[in-house]
């Protein structure tokens, strides 16, 4: 029995891994579609076209849960609040990512993205009342001083757009910690729905009171504007589906896998390879992440041991 229990997990490992390869490689390829775009497109209006083409697989998650009446159910006033800033957070990360790619090196705007794991820790001590221990704290010090060292203040490489990665890592952080607030029983499909429905709103409230937006020039620029949106909600989908497969702590660290793949996609379509300005700092930010995630692994043993004992 054991023994089949252990291939039941590796067939698991396998599967989460390989789904989370598929989301990454799914957003690397809308974020390649979003940096063509961007010449010739506002960033609120790729963003809303994006998050409106994004029901698209929602709607296939609903079909395949069959949930169709029950996400309408039970949606009580904390739900809706919750789902409200939940959606501003994310269409907040949207236009963030998008400015990012636009104006960025591709391989440098996805790479400092990956400073959220250290808002996330640092979030979790004001709103969930984590205590942080030095393995934590070391880590936060030594991820910035990773992105310190990528977006290089003092140097004349050093870019204003280089804040907007991090802004999109924190906006990442802030809805990651409004989803613990959620109460069990609301379905993935629910909560993305209700999301995103906010998101939309928020990024037609934004499309209505801004300039710049031109009209859809051609039928291919449609289609890669669909895209986007398409690829973005699968990846979502994807995530969800590969950390509910085995533990968190064992598959974030597969996340960093996204950083050799924007750094090939930025070279093939963009014909860019920033080494310089990745190296070190992205070898500190990955160890840094590393660090935390471990952490969290050595916390969960450590409570599943508790449990045992008492």
């Amino acid at each position: 029995m054991k023994l089949s229990s252990e291939k039941v997990d590796v067939k698991k490992t396998y599967l989460a891994v390989t789904t989370m390869l598929m989301a990454i490689l799914c957003i690397d390829f809308y974020m390649v579609v979003i940096k063509f775009l961007g010449d010739e497109y506002s960033v609120i209006q790729l963003a809303v076209f994006r998050n409106a083409a994004g029901i698209i697989p929602l709607i296939l998650l609903i079909i395949f849960t069959k949930e169709y009446f029950s996400i309408f159910r039970k949606i009580d006033k904390k739900f809706l609040i919750l789902s409200f800033f939940r959606g501003l957070a994310f269409l907040s990360m949207n236009i963030f990512v998008f400015i990012s790619v636009i104006n960025l090196e591709f391989a440098t705007a996805m790479t400092l993205t990956f400073s959220s794991p250290f808002f996330i820790v640092i979030l979790s001590i004001f709103f969930l009342k984590d205590k942080v221990g030095k393995y934590r704290w070391s880590a936060i010090f030594l991820g910035f001083f990773g992105v310190v060292l990528i977006m290089k203040p003092t140097s004349e490489i050093f870019s204003f757009y280089s804040i907007f990665p991090i802004m999109t890592a924190f906006a990442w952080a802030i809805s990651v910690i409004i989803l613990k607030f959620i109460p069990e029983g609301h379905s993935t499909a629910k909560i993305q729905l209700y999301s995103l429905i906010f998101n939309v709103l928020g990024g037609l409230v934004l499309f209505f009171i801004t300039s710049g937006h031109v009209e859809i020039k051609n039928v291919q620029d449609f289609f890669l504007m669909t895209l986007t949106g398409i690829l973005g909600g699968t990846a979502a989908i994807l995530f969800i589906y590969s950390y509910r497969l085995i533990s968190a702590s064992k598959m974030a660290s597969f996340e960093y896998l996204g950083i050799p793949s924007s750094f090939v996609l930025g070279w093939i379509f963009f014909n860019e390879a920033p080494w310089a300005q990745l190296f070190p700092g992205v070898i500190l930010i990955i160890l840094a992440g590393m660090i935390i995630i471990w952490r969290d692994k050595v916390n969960e043993k450590s409570i599943k041991g508790n449990k045992q004992i008492n």
